[in-house]
């Protein structure tokens, strides 16, 4: 498997999942037309393609009404719609793992240039990308030829074979072959394995974990496991805590995860009122974490990395498992508890999407107040996905 060296991401449902804001800012200047449309399923179709083509396509409209919808999309969709996007979920993941292994990623969108750079700074994500490359304001360079030309442009010292495209449209596909580049074709956004097939894409995945496996130079993977345990392994996870809450001994309030006997966790996960993982690279375990499935979310306490791992990436990496593992179980929502006087938990928390909830002083085991901030996550389900 080649090692590629220039990523290319598609965004509208590649990166992100723009249904709400595409559909109802079509919708907004059909409407503004005079064409009523309230079936917002029917105007998926426009997700992905750029918009001078689907408005004549789907609605007949010459080039006249094409430019006076486009404009008209474009007022609601600079006020809200770029906004009413979602991320998805585990996609912060892979790019971390990308600039781990040194990849130029540049993202590759129809989506005029301005309105692209304003939805990645709204994710948090823009400083991942080397250069996001769209289409002009006035209508230029909107096809995935003329803007997969420009990016290979500004690599000149770099060969055809170091360029692979990413996305969820034969748009995509389509423009990587006429320049010569592989390509891959994503089925988790809104195009389907038939439409990505006849488009010859080089290859065809239906999640962002397949993606990473083709993305990742087998050569240079990591044998990581992140497994759920049982109480055998209840020493190894207490461990763990230990050395990575030793950090909390000396504060002001220390954390009760120091002084947690082992027998309180080997209860929990014999009777099933708590899970444990535990991180495992190159069969050498790194880091651990509780869980606990609730009603409608997964809740997570005592994630663990035990100080010589850290800043590698991988409590993200447990954050990400956590995720599929929340979404499998039919959870939509994943929680946890934090301190509020550690900011890098809480940064780190926001910086992969969770939100604060609620901020309270709560009683800790070791019988003083401690304040706190509760934070969650919403997750969707891209994929079906399996542990």
């Amino acid at each position: 498997m080649s090692d590629y060296k220039v990523v290319l991401f598609d965004l509208d449902g590649t990166i992100s999942d723009p249904k709400v804001g595409i559909t109802k800012s079509v919708q907004y200047a059909l409407q503004k037309l005079g064409k009523e449309e309230l079936d917002l399923a029917r105007l998926e179709r426009f997700i992905g393609p750029p918009l001078q083509e689907s408005f004549p396509k789907y609605y007949g409209f010459n080039q006249e009404m094409t430019n006076q919808a486009i404009a008209l999309y474009r007022e609601r969709f600079k006020q809200k719609g770029m906004f009413e996007n979602e991320l998805y979920s585990t996609f912060t993941t892979l790019l971390d793992l990308l600039k781990e292994e040194g990849s130029i990623l540049i993202v590759a969108t129809s989506k005029p240039t301005v309105f692209a750079e304003e939805i990645l700074k709204y994710f948090r994500i823009d400083h991942y990308f080397a250069h996001i490359v769209g289409s002009n304001i006035d209508g230029t360079r909107t096809s995935k030829t003329e803007i997969i030309q420009y990016i290979l442009a500004l690599y000149p010292s770099y060969q055809i074979s170091d360029f692979i495209m990413i996305g969820d449209r034969e748009h995509d596909i389509i423009g990587a072959n006429n320049v010569g580049i592989d390509s891959i074709g994503v089925t988790y956004g809104y195009g389907s394995f038939d439409e990505l097939s006849k488009a010859n894409a080089t290859f065809i995945v239906e999640s962002i974990s397949q993606l990473k496996d083709i993305l990742i130079g087998k050569k240079n993977k990591r044998k990581l496991e992140i497994s759920l345990v049982t109480e055998e392994d209840a020493p190894l996870v207490h461990k763990l805590m230990l050395e990575a809450f030793e950090d909390y001994r000396y504060i002001e309030v220390p954390s009760s995860a120091l002084n947690e006997p082992i027998d309180k966790l080997i209860t929990a996960l014999k009777n099933g009122t708590e899970q444990a993982i535990l991180y495992r690279l190159d069969d050498i375990p790194l880091a651990s974490a509780r869980l606990q499935l609730k009603e409608k979310s997964l809740y997570f306490s005592r994630l663990s990395v035990t100080p010589s791992a850290r800043g590698k990436g991988i409590a993200k990496e447990m954050l990400a498992w956590m995720e599929e593992y929340a979404l499998l179980n039919g959870k939509q929502k994943v929680e946890c508890k934090v301190r509020a006087n550690v900011p890098k938990n809480i940064q780190l928390y926001k910086n992969v999407g969770f939100v604060i909830t609620k901020e309270e002083e709560a009683d800790n085991p070791n019988g003083k107040l401690v304040k706190t901030v509760d934070m969650e996550k919403q997750i969707k389900r891209e994929i079906p996905s399996t542990i």
